[in-house]
């Protein structure tokens, strides 16, 4: 189940691996192949989509670049991959749909494959740590037995609708940001073209 939940890029996996902590913290799983298989599947799915930019990179962009909001994450993070290089590649795992973009952009820009490997396993290894880790302390907390594991079940499912929460506040203010950037770079273009217009009737003339 992790490895099916946590290779692909678009699934909701967080509340399965603070489940899997929980569970771990019970005796229920065994918290070091918990941790192993998690990270090593995400890091599988980083390199998926890292190869498929970098292979077939014009048609991602095209399938990106569908909504001004993706086309202007995506040229974001590459512009900062190029610049910060590993740094950033790890920050953005944390951000929403910052794995996705991150590592298309990365692939994108050719970014070299060893680095992004060290990248991904870091920023993976440091995310799963964390999202096991809220399950497993929460499990722990609520000791063991069946009433423990409820209990932890239920911390982690608290703490991962918050979590999405908070990512889903967080994608909309990015949302409404990047519509007043479209809107802005819509606005003076419209205001160029009027100032040229004149301009170029007097040339005609």
């Amino acid at each position: 189940m992790i490895v099916l939940t946590v290779v692909p890029p678009l699934v909701p996996n967080s509340w399965l691996l603070m489940t899997a902590g929980a569970l771990s913290a019970t005796g229920r799983l065994h918290l070091p192949a918990v941790l192993l298989v998690a990270v090593c599947s995400a890091v599988l799915g980083d390199l998926l989509i890292y190869g498929s930019a970098r292979r077939f990179g014009g048609g991602l962009v095209r399938l990106l670049n569908r909504g001004p909001r993706r086309r202007l994450a995506l040229e974001w993070a590459a512009a900062r991959i190029e610049r910060y290089g590993i740094p950033f590649m790890i920050a953005a795992r944390f951000a929403p749909s910052g794995r996705t973009v991150g590592m298309s952009a990365a692939g994108l820009v050719r970014f070299p494959s060893r680095r992004m490997l060290c990248a991904s396993g870091a920023a993976e290894s440091v995310w799963v740590a964390y999202t096991v880790g809220l399950g497993y302390f929460g499990g722990a907390a609520a000791g063991e037995g069946p009433l423990g594991v409820l209990i932890g079940l239920a911390i982690s499912g608290t703490v991962g609708a918050l979590l999405a929460t908070a990512r889903w506040v967080m994608r909309r203010r990015g949302g409404a940001a990047a519509s007043r950037v479209v809107t802005c770079g819509e606005t003076l273009r419209a205001d160029a073209a009027l100032q040229a217009g004149p301009k170029a009737g007097a040339r005609a003339d």
